[in-house]
């Protein structure tokens, strides 16, 4: 969280002419507020992860689908924590339409989510997407 901070703290202060760190070149809000949110999820505090990639994910281009996959699975993860099995196997589905892009990371993260998800398979939502 003091490295969130920090990383808060040197983009509201980056312009033309001052140093800034180096991993500003790709960071934005947007990006910052999904690390947050990602940060949350580990946790296990999705009552902060939730409100942060929904957000974020409510304004995210679409065409960048490996990058919104990888959100959308933060956000079924913490639905999960949450006790939110319904939304969780939502999220999840639309992660798993967007991530087919061989990518060994989003290969991973739908590996974690289905594990988490396994813990609700009695949810017919749920049932479903693991069935499929």
């Amino acid at each position: 969280m003091t490295a969130l901070g920090e990383a808060a703290e040197a983009l509201s202060e980056d312009s033309a002419g001052t140093e800034s760190p180096s991993y500003l070149y790709w960071m934005d809000a947007g990006e910052l507020q999904v690390m947050e949110a990602r940060v949350y999820t580990e946790l296990r505090r999705p009552l902060r992860a939730v409100p942060l990639l929904t957000d974020v994910l409510g304004r995210y281009d679409a065409s960048h689908a490996r990058e919104l996959a990888l959100y959308l699975s933060w956000l079924a993860v913490a639905y999960a924590d949450a006790n939110e099995p319904e939304a969780a196997a939502g999220t999840a589905g639309r992660m798993l339409a967007l991530g087919q892009s061989g990518s060994e990371r989003t290969a991973e993260r739908t590996r974690i989510v289905l594990d988490r998800l396994r813990a609700y398979r009695a949810v017919p939502e749920v049932a479903e997407l693991l069935a499929s």
